[in-house]
């Protein structure tokens, strides 16, 4: 059964607050292999853990070239993700505040995650901005492919490593099959090749 995000109360780093409860960081896209280093160097453990909320395409990101990711979503499924556990000593404010950074959103947008595993599993509730058509499998292989001007760094990169983390929404198997298709590759592997040489043959 899905839970709705709660939000849990900010406690500022500098007041050294600790959770009455163990804190961590519930990862279901990006943050799984990319924590980045400041959220990295506060994780003292991994545990796997189904996100009790639904996430799915929703949302199109500036920090990946504009590019689908996943949100907490009401038409998604819920996926397997991992518990970023954090070391004992770091406050909840400076847990919210780090999580913030990584995910270039105000701290307002982190919620915490209601798991019932003993810990404050916080999650960065970003807004949704994409719509029912947006969020069509072709728009979202287009709207990916298109994100391919801004590097490496772009939606079909995004999911692809999302796929190779295990996490498949409703949306996913098509979404994928639309990036091959339109970029006539095999495998998103192909695809993100085949971008990153149609972006290479367009700067020169």
């Amino acid at each position: 059964m899905c839970e709705p995000l709660t939000r849990t109360v900010v406690t500022s780093p500098a007041s050294g607050v600790t959770s009455t409860r163990r804190l961590a960081v519930m990862a279901y896209g990006s943050l799984i292999v990319e924590p980045g280093p400041e959220l990295e160097s506060l994780i003292r453990a991994r545990r796997p853990a189904r996100t009790p909320f639904r996430v799915e395409y929703g949302r199109a990101s500036a920090r990946w070239g504009g590019g689908p990711v996943l949100v907490p979503h009401p038409e998604g499924s819920n996926v397997d993700g991992v518990l970023l556990l954090l070391r004992d000593e770091v406050t909840l404010g400076e847990a919210v505040d780090v999580l913030a950074r990584r995910e270039a959103t105000d701290p307002k947008h982190i919620v915490e995650a209601m798991l019932g595993v003993g810990v404050t599993a916080l999650v960065a509730d970003l807004p949704r901005n994409l719509n029912d058509r947006e969020m069509e499998p072709a728009a979202l292989a287009r709207r990916a492919i298109e994100s391919g001007a801004a590097g490496e760094r772009n939606g079909v990169a995004y999911l692809r490593g999302a796929l190779r983390a295990g996490i498949r929404t409703p949306r996913t198997p098509e979404y994928a099959r639309e990036v091959c298709a339109q970029l006539g590759a095999g495998t998103l592997e192909q695809a993100e090749r085949r971008l990153a040489s149609l972006v290479a043959s367009a700067d020169h």
